[in-house]
């Protein structure tokens, strides 16, 4: 049950390729913990673990051990539920120490892929720019923090994929001038990675609401929830990628509409979108 430290210093890709190259577990702990007296549990067993921290949004950050074989199968998953194929281009606008920006890697690793990766760091709004300018790709993945700052330039990307937090209600405007599809996700660092995801049409007209809206849960997984849109409760997941085989409670409160989509009520204080905390969430995906 012993583990290594992944050396974060490198590229994303190094990153993810020191990680699946290891034959012992890996413990990525972001740089913005690094000193800090962090409670870390062994791996439970001797399989190969990963160990990803939460962000904090929701409490202090922790250190989740899952399996390197179920966050692979997410990234799988991932894939299907974004409908990324062999040919596309990607751009992660993310941390690859959370869990959106690594299981987004390993999904583009296993897709077989063309991907680039730049970390993200407040204040960096002009790389962003350029990045997606310059590799012109076929989805652009980042935090709606980010989709923020780039809303006033000149840019095109196909399918946006969104997560971390809803996007508002209002952005659907700007971001409609940018891209033909958008994808919100669902995602949670206990999930292993994405937990479900909506697509829309960039010219649909949004109803009340919608960027409340998460879809339907990716393949293989159970959402349970009993809330209604007056009376949310609290959402159950039941997934082959989470780091317990046992359904547990995602901590989010919602309902599901009659086509099985989850809705997310909105939570004061989770959508810190102007901060370091909100372009690093591990709710994301």
């Amino acid at each position: 049950m012993s583990y290594s430290v992944t050396d974060l210093t490198g590229s994303a890709k190094e990153i993810i390729q020191q990680v699946l190259d290891a034959d012992e577990s890996q413990l990525l702990i972001p740089p913005k913990l690094a000193g800090q007296h962090l409670d870390i549990s062994k791996p439970p067993t001797e399989d190969k673990y990963i160990g990803l921290f939460s962000s904090g949004s929701t409490g202090n950050p922790k250190c989740i051990w899952n399996t390197e074989e179920r966050l692979l199968l997410n990234g799988r998953l991932t894939a299907k539920a974004f409908g990324v194929s062999s040919s596309d281009r990607l751009l992660m606008l993310a941390a690859p120490w959370h869990v959106a920006g690594f299981s987004w890697a390993l999904m583009a690793e296993q897709s077989g892929c063309e991907y680039h990766f730049v970390s993200t760091k407040k204040g960096e709004e002009d790389r962003w720019l350029k990045a997606v300018q310059k590799y012109k790709p076929d989805f652009l993945m980042t935090v709606p923090a980010v989709l923020r700052a780039l809303f006033g330039h000149t840019w095109f990307v196909p399918n946006v994929v969104y997560g971390g937090y809803p996007i508002r209600n209002e952005d659907y405007a700007s971001l409609a001038k940018h891209c033909s599809t958008m994808i919100q996700g669902y995602g949670q660092t206990e999930a292993g990675g994405l937990i479900s995801c909506y697509h829309r049409s960039a010219n649909q007209i949004p109803k009340p609401d919608e960027h409340l809206c998460h879809g339907k849960v990716i393949d293989g997984g159970k959402l349970t929830c009993k809330g209604t849109i007056h009376h949310p409760k609290p959402i159950l997941l039941h997934s082959p990628t989470a780091f317990t085989n046992e359904p547990y409670d995602t901590g989010d409160l919602g309902y599901m509409d009659e086509y099985g989509n989850i809705h997310i009520a909105p939570i004061e204080g989770r959508d810190n979108s102007t901060t370091q905390k909100g372009l690093d969430s591990s709710k994301t995906n």
